[in-house]
């Protein structure tokens, strides 16, 4: 069937939205959790591997080193698994190279919150993409044109601000249409 592809900032709700698509039912897979992206350096534009148990990384040097890229392999063959189950599939989260597989989503839904309701999210679960000064101004940053943008190429906008039944709600309603 569909392929429907779950996007949003850090801090708007993206694996809380897949969670829930899971516990109810569907078929519904993480870009980070399932691996349908990779860390590309920016140098020699080839993979990398991140390792987060390295005490001597410096998150700050290597995340301005490399790029979270989605994989248009995997995405590719997550599409043509899409077609073969007959049933709308859901990929949650954001990375670098959308453009590159846009076509193979049947619809985009685009989560979005306020400027404050990220803030407050990413400080509350404290570390992870999004913890320190630097990461934060990143996403603020990208919140001013992200709404727009995700418009200007038809995605579908859903608040996230609003209780995760109602977004989950949304998200396979638009599935749906």
């Amino acid at each position: 069937m569909s392929l429907i592809y779950v996007t949003g900032l850090s801090g708007t709700g993206k694996s809380a939205v897949l969670k829930e698509l899971r516990a109810r039912g569907f078929c519904a897979r993480g870009v980070d959790e399932d691996a349908f992206a990779d860390w590309i350096s920016r140098a020699t534009g080839e993979r990398a591997e991140l390792d987060r148990d390295d005490p001597d990384l410096d998150r700050h040097v290597w995340f301005a080193a490399h790029d979270w890229v989605l994989s248009v392999e995997r995405i590719t063959a997550l599409h043509a698994e899409a077609q073969r189950l007959g049933e709308p599939v859901f990929l949650c989260g954001v990375a670098a190279g959308d453009d590159k597989v846009w076509h193979l989503f049947a619809k985009v839904v685009a989560l979005v919150a306020d400027a404050p309701t990220v803030t407050a999210r990413l400080a509350a679960r404290g570390e992870g993409y999004g913890s320190s000064p630097e990461e934060l101004a990143a996403i603020l940053g990208w919140h001013t044109t992200f709404e727009a943008n995700y418009r200007r190429f038809g995605a579908t906008i859903v608040d996230a601000v609003q209780p995760l039944g109602r977004v989950v709600d949304q998200v396979i309603a638009e599935a749906s249409s």
